[in-house]
């Protein structure tokens, strides 16, 4: 009998961190998106079916920020996604240190992202 190795926790791949540094980067435009639809009257069968889209997405992004385990790394993603900043102001805000280890946190929050992005069937 052959045993076949599943993995609990799959792992990003190229695309997936790829996929998911997209939404990351939509990110602020899908909150106010779904805000805006959220505070009219009335709105379309389109524009419905783009809220729920659109909210389904930004919570999934939220939880996947949220589950990032090292403090260091979820700041530097909240403050540069999350908040919509970019990576100029993400390096100004965390001054203390160097541009190259900003750019390394987004990396590894991004493929944290990604797995949980994952695991969850977002991407």
């Amino acid at each position: 009998m052959a045993w076949e190795q599943v993995s609990l926790f799959p792992k990003a791949n190229k695309s997936d961190i790829q996929l998911a540094r997209s939404l990351l980067n939509r990110y602020t435009r899908m909150r106010k998106t779904v805000d805006s639809l959220s505070a009219r009257n009335a709105i379309g069968g389109k524009e419905r079916l783009v809220m729920e889209e659109y909210k389904r997405k930004t919570e999934a992004v939220e939880m996947a920020v949220s589950l990032i385990m090292d403090d260091n790394v979820r700041r530097v993603i909240e403050f540069r996604f999350i908040r919509g900043n970019t990576r100029w102001g993400t390096v100004k805000r965390f001054e203390s240190i160097t541009d190259r280890s900003v750019d390394r946190r987004i990396v590894r929050g991004i493929e944290s992202v990604a797995e949980t992005l994952k695991l969850v069937g977002i991407i």
